[in-house]
C-alpha cells in the first residue's frame, strides 16, 4: 500500500487531489509528495485529503501551493469541503474498496457503515 495517492481532477480551483492513505499526518510525507509532484511537471494549488489521520472534521481536507519544486510553507490551510463535493468521493471510494482500513480507521462506526454501503461522506 502507498502512503499517498495523486490524483489529476477537473475542479476549478485545484489539478491535484492527494488521497493520504495512512493515519499518520500528511507533513510527514510532503518531501516525498513533493518529489512526484515535480516528477509530473506540476505547479498550482493541491488539495489533500487527510481523512484517515483526522476523521471526517473540519481538519479532512488541506490546501496549499506547490510552485514546480516545493511547497510555500506558508500557503497550507484548512478547507470546508462542503457535502456533496465530489472531492469527497475518491477516499470514500477507495475505502469501500479496502474494509480492513475502513474498519481499522478512527471514523466513527455510523460513518463506516455509510461508506461500506457506497455513500460518500
Amino acid at each position: 500500500m502507498n502512503d499517498f495517492n495523486i490524483i489529476d481532477i477537473e475542479n476549478e480551483e485545484f489539478n491535484i487531489l492527494i488521497l493520504m492513505m495512512t493515519c499518520d499526518s500528511p507533513f510527514d510525507y510532503i518531501t516525498e509528495i513533493a518529489e512526484q509532484l515535480n516528477n509530473k511537471q506540476f505547479k498550482g494549488s493541491v488539495i489533500i485529503d487527510e481523512m484517515l489521520h483526522s476523521g471526517n472534521s473540519d481538519e479532512r481536507f488541506i490546501t496549499g501551493y506547490f510552485d514546480g519544486v516545493a511547497f510555500d510553507e506558508n500557503s497550507f490551510r484548512f478547507l470546508t469541503v462542503p457535502a456533496r463535493s465530489d472531492l469527497r468521493q475518491p477516499m470514500c471510494t477507495y475505502l469501500a474498496s479496502d474494509l480492513d482500513v475502513l474498519n481499522y480507521s478512527i471514523l466513527t462506526i455510523r460513518q463506516q457503515k455509510l461508506i461500506s454501503k457506497g455513500c460518500y461522506i
